[in-house]
């Protein structure tokens, strides 16, 4: 019985998420927001990726073990989005590099992201699931709001699907 209830209410939250990025992608698409593509040297390209990366991956068993109202691996997994983060996997340069190239409202984003992602383990290691799920939603629109306002292929490189 829990279960299901944590399942219907991902959903509802999931569901109203979306309808607001829809929402969201219509208005943008009304008025043309200009995205300030992320402009990184190829050496911070390849951090920043494989971190994007990893998150995607974290962010996808986060789910899984949410609904399944697993409270150990949840709050293990939500610490490791936590603690993912570019200046564990840089030297002392390029964090210097990465504080002057990127722009202060996408380390606001990364901040913010971050610690609520910290927010959901510890709303998980009190057995609040509601909270949870409400948090990981947060952390969903996050990272839409910076993807709409950061990213393009163009600036990864990456190549037209």
């Amino acid at each position: 019985m829990f279960q299901k209830n944590i399942i219907i209410t991902l959903v509802v939250v999931l569901l109203s998420n979306f309808t607001v990025i829809a929402q969201t992608n219509q208005t943008q698409d009304s008025i043309h927001i200009n995205v300030e593509p992320l402009e990184l040297p190829e050496n911070l390209k390849t951090i920043f990726l494989q971190e994007m990366t990893t998150i995607t991956n974290l962010m996808g068993d986060l789910l899984e073990y949410i609904v399944q109202g697993d409270i150990t691996n949840s709050s293990m997994i939500a610490i490791e989005i936590r603690d993912t983060n570019l200046r564990q996997e840089s030297s002392s340069d390029e964090i210097k590099q990465i504080m002057k190239t990127l722009p202060k409202g996408f380390i606001e984003f990364y901040r913010t992201f971050h610690s609520t992602a910290n927010e959901l383990a510890k709303a998980v290691d009190t057995n609040d699931f509601k909270t949870a799920i409400s948090l990981y939603s947060e952390m969903t629109q996050s990272c839409y709001n910076c993807h709409v306002t950061y990213v393009n292929k163009e600036s990864l490189n990456l190549e037209s699907e």
